[in-house]
């Protein structure tokens, strides 16, 4: 019997991980100016950090890019830098979720049976989400070379305690940049 207790206890726990990772998808793309070559734009300067959402440092914001883009060989200069960067974070409601209507009925075994009407709607639905969007702009001729975003970012990212958790985000959507496709 503990067997039983404990295969559903473990069955029960694996569900549950799969639906709320299943809501707190953060979703990565990039875009970039094809025939842009990355290789000798090293340099760069923060051009512009807009942040819409309460509470949020752009300072910390700033300071997570900086870190991540040392980390990937980038120098950060005031006079003349190869690339100007501009990042806006704000907060949307969230896309997707829809409303439906579900019937049930019950078939008649034995002597019990049911009918059942009822709504479904799923949770998601008019939630708030964080949205981040990187520019890379080559400044010998102010042309934008590189867009990333980040969609989907919980809000709850956003506060001081989850700075690791922002960091991480920050990471992963530097991480695309320079793109591995260009010459």
């Amino acid at each position: 019997m503990r067997q039983l207790h404990a295969r559903f206890y473990a069955l029960f726990a694996i569900i549950a991980a799969l639906l709320f990772s299943g809501c707190a998808n953060v979703h990565y793309a990039n875009d970039y100016k094809s025939g842009t070559d990355f290789n000798n734009l090293k340099t760069y300067s923060w051009r512009a950090v807009t942040v819409d959402i309460g509470g949020t440092d752009p300072a910390l914001l700033e300071r997570l890019a900086d870190n991540q883009l040392a980390a990937q060989g980038f120098v950060r200069t005031h006079d003349k830098p190869d690339l100007l960067l501009d990042m806006q974070v704000f907060a949307r409601q969230s896309k997707g979720g829809n409303s439906s209507i579900g019937i049930g009925i019950g078939m008649p075994i034995g002597r019990n049976g049911s009918v059942g009407l009822g709504t479904s709607q799923l949770l998601n639905r008019g939630k708030q989400e964080g949205v981040m969007l990187i520019d890379v702009t080559r400044a010998s001729d102010n042309t934008l070379i590189w867009r990333g975003s980040a969609e989907g970012i919980p809000l709850i990212q956003f506060s001081l305690s989850a700075e690791q958790k922002l960091g991480a985000t920050m990471a992963q959507l530097l991480g695309q940049f320079p793109p591995a496709t260009a010459p």
